[in-house]
């Protein structure tokens, strides 16, 4: 089975509605595809975005979903949840509907959002197609326990819309082929471009998809634009019978014996 997806690489303006007017434009014109990613805080840089605003992003962007029959993964931005602010992202299915949502469970403490946004509570294995995935919020891929349990609860693909400046992308690659290998699924990172880090450094692209087997399959250069990819869901179940990393980890019975507590 093969599923296309569409990975949108956007040059994040100042203006939060031209950023929203720009992206309803770009997602106007994909057609054919099954799932579309936005990165992460596509809207604006360390934007709180009001209810209202959150509601014109859903509707007017879902209205579009439903219009040309994809599922859209939102990428994440701030709102406020009982009294709270939390990075979220929301999946849109095809008939315009939000069908849920997962969270960023932890901030960045490198870019001071701890000082503002909260833990998120919410991680969720979403369904399209029959095909199962997770979404993981920028830094999170850096604790390989959420994507493991995304995997133990048979996500295939492990989408990660970030934000990350140029001098961090080599150590993404990194992270993205390791977490795509040792829990046998894809991996794929959609990044902004043509904008800035909140210290300043410069954020261009390089979008990219890492297979199973540890390969990158696909690799963006620092253009804004709409990345259409096709992946071949068979090759996990050929990896998988040569790297049974996740079924050793479900059978393994040690991991719960009472005398690993013993281990220092």
């Amino acid at each position: 089975m093969k599923l296309k997806i569409a990975l949108v690489q956007f040059a994040r303006g100042e203006n939060f509605k031209d950023n929203v007017e720009r992206m309803r434009k770009i997602l106007s014109s994909i057609k054919n595809v099954e799932i579309v990613c936005l990165p992460e805080a596509w809207v604006g840089k360390a934007l709180i975005l009001k209810p209202e605003d959150v509601n014109h992003i859903l509707s007017s962007i879902g209205e579009i979903a439903r219009r040309n029959r994809f599922n859209i993964i939102l990428g994440g931005f701030f709102t406020k949840r009982e009294n709270r602010i939390i990075s979220t992202c929301h999946l849109i299915n095809s008939r315009g509907e939000v069908v849920g949502f997962t969270d960023k469970l932890f901030p960045s403490a490198a870019v001071g959002e701890r000082r503002f946004a909260s833990f998120g509570e919410k991680l969720e294995v979403f369904t399209v197609n029959n095909v199962k995935f997770g979404v993981v919020i920028c830094v999170d891929i850096m604790y390989p326990e959420i994507v493991r349990k995304l995997a133990l609860n048979d996500a295939k693909i492990i989408f990660n819309p970030a934000n990350i400046p140029k001098n961090r992308i080599k150590l993404w690659e990194h992270i993205g082929i390791t977490r795509a290998s040792e829990n046998t699924v894809y991996y794929v990172f959609v990044n902004n471009t043509k904008t800035t880090y909140p210290d300043g450094r410069k954020v261009m692209g390089e979008s990219f998809i890492a297979a199973p087997n540890g390969e990158i399959v696909f690799k963006a250069d620092e253009s804004e634009n709409v990345f259409h990819v096709k992946l071949d869901l068979s090759t996990i179940e050929k990896v998988r019978e040569r790297w049974p990393y996740l079924s050793d980890i479900k059978n393994l019975k040690t991991l719960n014996n009472p005398s690993m507590k013993n281990i220092t």
